[in-house]
């Protein structure tokens, strides 16, 4: 980034305010993919009164944004009206200014307390008035889900490739509430983001087998900051204060969990994180938390009774038994689902528990995760768990359990141990692990030769010894070459720990072993190895 000045604050209000106007919703989320992606290259101010950018897309694209009059900002794209590159830059600056750009795309989005043209903030009203000046009544909590399914309850249907049709759907839906009193209006919100979201499963389950990775990947990337801001709401509300027709409001969003199928196949999305975002804040008011757990027992016990399998009720009674810090109970709760189903949560379980320093209930988290991966080693977990093990490496390296975890799963931790060893500077544990796997020294990442080399040389070695030995057994030109090559390598390691008489008997050994290999004693001759 580059450039001295800054927009006062009153143009940059009124830019984003039109900017939130004018700007069709799909260029904000693909304006937003490119800020993130890194595609703005540079963003200046000249003269106070306009944002000069260069935006790499399919060429790179020059963009200027005009803080008098928005709509004398351009962009050289071949796009005829207001573009993702211009998106992209206004993130940029807010950036560069030190905005939070994440804040700004939720305004953008989420139709939130946007800046008016004259600088008030839209939506910090208390409620607008009818013509008698009344203020208009909020509906029911009852009634928002219906309402919602009535008037936009088709929409998925146009989600053939996309789901850019919600993102409209989602900004009417909270323009309705933004003048009502903030605590409703968070509830209402959040009810929202939930339609909108099932509306994408609706969407998501629609697709064909042979395409469904795609839509996966494209789908969920469009909901993640709708998610991100249904989790920052959530956190924000406050049970034990709440007023009657907020209760109601909260009742209503516990309504859309427990009257949904939450052990569904084919999910787009975790929905027990969105349910356990509740969960997380009844837990600390004994009434809320004892109808619930009320219920999510009874549901347990039914489907039992049924002969059901399912994981969320038991999920849902283990969130509560590790928040009342019961991690044995929470894990025998988890031990009666499908381990792929719940080992995301014992992982964030087993964070927590990590970031507290309590290792013996860590243990107990560790030892599931373990169990389960060892038997289901494709799942989610594994790459979460194999962090975990070199994080508590890190914090309690007095404890070898760790990184027994990480040798255990060879060679499919690999990269995550040889890494950990290399933070670690456990140089020879590494290189053994290199000389076990038959791993030679140009497989391996270049930074990492170069830093050992610097280190502790002896170490590498045997493994050009084993990758010379490697290379001669091709028993042909080519293979040739490249054991002179790693000879050449090998002899500056022998220099750097002042073994030149090692080298020398290494060489010796070399050409009496292979002296018939004639082919080979013209590369060791070549490549000055031998005179």
């Amino acid at each position: 980034m580059s450039g001295f000045f800054q927009l006062d604050e009153q143009k940059l209000q009124a830019m984003e305010s039109k900017l939130a106007g004018v700007m069709p919703l799909s260029m904000l989320e693909r304006g937003w993919d490119y800020y993130r992606r890194e595609k703005v290259l540079s963003v200046q101010v000249m003269d106070g009164n306009a944002i000069y950018a260069a935006v790499r897309g399919t060429d790179v694209y020059a963009v200027t944004l005009d803080a008098d009059d928005f709509a004398f900002s351009t962009c050289t794209c071949p796009y005829n009206g207001y573009c993702k590159h211009m998106a992209a830059v206004y993130y940029a600056y807010c950036n560069y200014i030190g905005a939070s750009p994440d804040e700004v795309h939720n305004r953008l989005l989420y139709g939130g307390e946007l800046f008016t043209e004259e600088g008030e903030k839209a939506g910090s009203r208390e409620g607008e008035r009818n013509a008698a000046g009344a203020v208009e009544a909020e509906p029911p909590a009852a009634e928002w889900i219906p309402d919602m399914e009535r008037k936009h309850g088709d929409v998925w249907r146009q989600c053939r490739h996309s789901l850019h049709p919600l993102q409209s759907v989602l900004s009417s839906l909270k323009g309705t509430s933004k003048t009502w009193d903030e605590g409703l209006r968070r509830l209402h919100w959040l009810h929202a983001i939930l339609f909108v979201i099932e509306q994408a499963e609706r969407a998501y389950s629609a697709t064909d087998s042979y395409s469904r990775y795609y839509y996966e990947m494209a789908f969920a990337r469009m909901t993640e900051p709708w998610i991100n801001h249904y989790h920052e709401m959530a956190a924000a509300l406050e049970p034990g204060r709440m007023e009657e027709r907020e209760k109601q409001g909260l009742r209503s969003l516990l309504a859309i969990f427990h009257e949904r199928d939450m052990d569904r196949e084919h999910q787009l999305h975790r929905w027990e994180t969105l349910y356990f975002s509740l969960w997380e804040k009844l837990v600390a008011f004994p009434d809320w938390r004892s109808l619930e757990e009320r219920w999510l027992e009874g549901k347990l016990e039914e489907t039992k009774r049924s002969g059901r399998t399912g994981s969320f009720y038991p999920m849902s009674l283990a969130f509560l038994a590790f928040a009342e810090r019961r991690d044995e109970q929470a894990v025998e709760l988890l031990a009666e689902t499908a381990f792929n189903r719940t080992a995301l949560l014992a992982c964030d379980c087993a964070l927590q528990r990590l970031e507290e320093d309590d290792w013996s209930k860590l243990e107990g988290w560790i030892g599931y995760l373990y169990g389960g991966l060892a038997v289901e080693r494709k799942s989610r977990a594994f790459g979460p768990f194999l962090n975990m093990c070199r994080l508590a490496d890190i914090r309690q390296p007095e404890n070898p359990a760790w990184q027994r975890y990480l040798v255990s799963f060879l060679p499919y931790s690999y990269s995550a141990l040889t890494e950990h060893w290399l933070d670690r500077r456990q140089y020879t544990e590494w290189a053994d692990l290199q000389l076990l796997l038959g791993i030679a020294p140009d497989e391996i990442d270049a930074q990492a030769v170069r830093e050992i080399a610097k280190a502790a040389p002896s170490v590498l070695i045997p493994l050009y010894h084993q990758a010379i030995d490697g290379s001669i057994r091709a028993r042909n030109r080519q293979g040739y070459k490249q054991a002179v090559k790693l000879m050449k390598k090998l002899e500056r390691l022998y220099k750097a720990e002042k073994q030149q008489e090692k080298w020398s008997r290494f060489v010796d050994g070399i050409v009496r072993k292979h002296q018939r290999l004639r082919a080979l004693q013209e590369e060791l001759w070549r490549g000055k190895i031998i005179t």
